[in-house]
């Protein structure tokens, strides 16, 4: 099956490039310092032939490298799309993820199928489908597959979506899930409702009603509730659209631990930004809790040490200038400086990392960037990219 399915999508690609256009793109980054060595570098070629889109990705960087494969395109009143990866390291086959869909008299239909060999096809696998493949097909090793089939059927307001599983040892029920989307309340609300099932059987219910209710100068509430199989959580959400986009808080509700109802709020951290004009702005983020507010800004705050002490990076501002360049391009430059929470070391006004970074367009199909960065526990850092499309 691997060999078959690896053949049908070359041909696709390369039995036809005579007959296509071809065009692409190839980026990279070389490090400078403190020592040479390349970052990544990605060739992308893409192909355009009787309506169907076909695309070629080479990618390597000095540990995870990788060739995919991607298809997209209408067979008729269907949509078709597949993308198969490699594991270039290996070399071996690493994944195909394949997905059909149909609208027929206002009822859609979607037909997924995934197959996966362990362990080179499980980041693509995790990160698309938010599963864990250990969870699902434990204790395998390397060359064993897991096979995911998903079956989707949609009518406004209802939606509903089963997917079965194989771990090498025949095809099983996986879960189910019911969905009904803007269900008239009363008085102009709405809600949404969320049924979920698995093969052990009821895991629970939901229902989101946001915004369940208007308060003065745009401020909105909403509520989620939720029925499991012996839990039940409320959950309020609250939203302003009079600083929408400027101002952003991350926290969480605490909920009573002997009753229903909520204890108070966790407040994580927020983030301030402004536009100063186009493409140019500043941003302000303080974290309260730098491990939760980490997944809303990139994973920027750091535990460093310095003399042999640790120090936990929470505060940073990011400043953002562009102007117009060369063949119509536009120049860019970000300046972010990173912040310590109460450092015991003797830090330049809390500073512990400087970065800089910054794009300039020398011609229409060609930019050359700079990343410039300084660590109180690694030095200086200095990185040259560049990016070509053709």
């Amino acid at each position: 099956m691997k060999r078959a399915l690896a053949l049908t999508f070359a041909a696709l690609i390369f039995g036809v490039a005579g007959l296509a256009q071809i065009s692409g793109s190839w980026s990279g980054k070389l490090n400078i310092l403190p020592s040479v060595g390349l970052v990544y570098t990605e060739l992308v070629l893409n192909y355009t032939v009787a309506g169907f889109d076909l695309s070629a990705t080479v990618y390597a960087d000095p540990d995870p490298s990788s060739v995919e494969f991607e298809i997209s395109g209408a067979l008729g009143p269907a949509e078709l799309s597949g993308v198969m990866g490699f594991d270039f390291t290996a070399p071996a086959y690493a994944y195909t993820d394949l997905s059909a869909s149909l609208d027929f008299a206002g009822v859609g239909l979607t037909g997924k199928v995934f197959h996966g060999v362990y362990d080179y096809g499980v980041s693509y696998f995790e990160g698309t489908y938010y599963l864990d493949w250990e969870t699902l097909c434990p204790e395998q090793t390397i060359g064993n597959t897991l096979m995911l089939y998903t079956l989707e059927v949609s009518v406004e307001p209802i939606s509903l979506t089963t997917r079965f599983l194989d771990c090498c040892d025949g095809i099983e029920f996986f879960d189910f899930t019911l969905t009904l989307d803007d269900i008239s309340l009363c008085c102009g609300v709405t809600y949404d409702m969320e049924l979920y099932f698995t093969k052990a059987g009821f895991e629970y219910v939901r229902f989101t009603a946001d915004p369940l209710f208007e308060l003065c100068c745009g401020f909105s509430v909403g509520v989620e509730v939720e029925f499991g199989v012996n839990y039940k959580a409320v959950t309020p959400t609250f939203s302003w659209g009079g600083i929408e986009g400027c101002v952003t808080v991350w926290g969480d509700v605490q909920e009573k631990t002997q009753e229903v109802g909520i204890d108070g709020w966790t407040w994580w951290g927020y983030k301030v930004y402004c536009e100063l004009a186009e493409c140019n702005y500043i941003e302000f983020v303080h974290a309260f809790d730098p491990a939760n507010v980490n997944p809303y800004v990139g994973y920027i705050f750091e535990t460093l040490t310095v003399n042999d002490i640790t120090v936990q990076e929470n505060e940073y501002v990011k400043l953002g200038f562009c102007g117009p360049a060369c063949c119509g391009g536009t120049w860019s430059v970000d300046v972010t400086i990173i912040f310590a929470a109460d450092a015991d070391v003797d830090l330049f006004f809390g500073v512990t990392r400087l970065l800089v970074s910054t794009t300039v367009p020398l011609m229409d199909s060609l930019s050359l960037s700079v990343d410039y960065g300084y660590s109180v526990q690694d030095g200086t850092s200095l990185a040259l990219g560049w990016s070509f499309s053709f």
